[in-house]
């Protein structure tokens, strides 16, 4: 597996439509998730992109960086392809993704919306709830966050 973060300038128009018929098949189509997808987020995050060795797209997911009083990172769009899970493509991306992140000094935690199914995913990690359960699209989450401190 090929494990590539993009900006969004260095994504390929090839690239973007995958990443989006990626999204729009998970969550808008298998998931029945009614949301606005394509949010102006996009162009302000990293990308990270997992590849087949046909560089076929299987997972990936979206990070900014959000906060104004700390630096915090938010982790968005986790997805895997249908066809490729069960691979822990999942698990492998969460660890790239807290390493990612750990690399700037300034970031002092992370933050997720988790769909109420995956929140003991996520626990393995260290990732705590830190809301009341949320509708979103139609999907009750949760907000998750790891400390770096």
């Amino acid at each position: 597996m090929n494990y590539c973060f993009y900006a969004f300038e260095q994504l390929s128009p090839n690239q973007l439509y995958q990443i989006l018929r990626l999204r729009q098949n998970v969550f808008v189509l298998e998931q029945k998730s009614f949301y606005d997808d394509i949010d102006n987020l996009d162009q302000l995050s990293k990308h990270l992109c997992v590849y087949s060795q046909k560089q076929q797209l299987l997972a990936y997911s979206r990070l900014r960086i959000v906060g104004e009083a700390s630096v915090i990172g938010k982790i968005e769009r986790v997805v895997v392809d249908s066809h490729a899970r069960g691979q822990r493509l999942a698990a492998q991306m969460m660890d790239e993704i807290i390493e990612y992140f750990q690399q700037d000094t300034k970031v002092e935690g992370l933050l997720l919306s988790a769909q109420v199914d995956v929140i003991a995913f996520y626990k393995k990690w260290g990732f705590e709830i830190k809301s009341e359960l949320y509708d979103d699209g139609g999907i009750d989450h949760v907000d998750m966050f790891l400390s770096f401190k």
